[in-house]
């Protein structure tokens, strides 16, 4: 759940929604606050100070942690890691690339989080 909380502050792949859910009313959020938000939940979540966040800091969510966002695959999460993935949510979402969410921006990114997978079309027989 830690990870959730760290990636959540800004929309990483784990949390992407209850981030959108916890900005709420019309107030825009921003790229910034985002970025702030990342920051205080890492620095948070970094028990020993060392800049990373491992295995024992992340606790029983580890495993999903490390799998989604551990890019260079050292077993530990380090800020750049969890804000790259945070902020490529939150820019996905920043339709306009305006560096703001507004609340219909937000909307857009929750319906869409909520839809299934798209499925692969059967290929369509050929006529000769």
């Amino acid at each position: 759940m830690k990870a959730y909380l760290i990636a959540g502050a800004a929309l990483a792949a784990l949390a992407a929604a209850p981030a959108f859910a916890q900005a709420g009313g019309d107030a825009p959020m921003t790229r910034a606050a985002i970025q702030q938000r990342i920051q205080e939940q890492f620095a948070a979540h970094d028990a020993n100070h060392d800049n990373f966040i491992d295995r024992q800091e992340l606790g029983d969510d580890a495993d999903e942690a490390l799998e989604r966002l551990d890019t260079d695959h050292d077993g530990k999460l380090s800020l750049e890691e969890v804000s790259t993935v945070a902020l490529s949510h939150f820019d996905a979402a920043d339709t306009d690339h305006d560096g703001t969410l507004t609340e219909a921006e937000r909307e857009a990114a929750m319906a869409r989080m909520d839809q299934p997978p798209a499925q692969p079309q059967p290929e369509q027989p050929q006529g000769n």
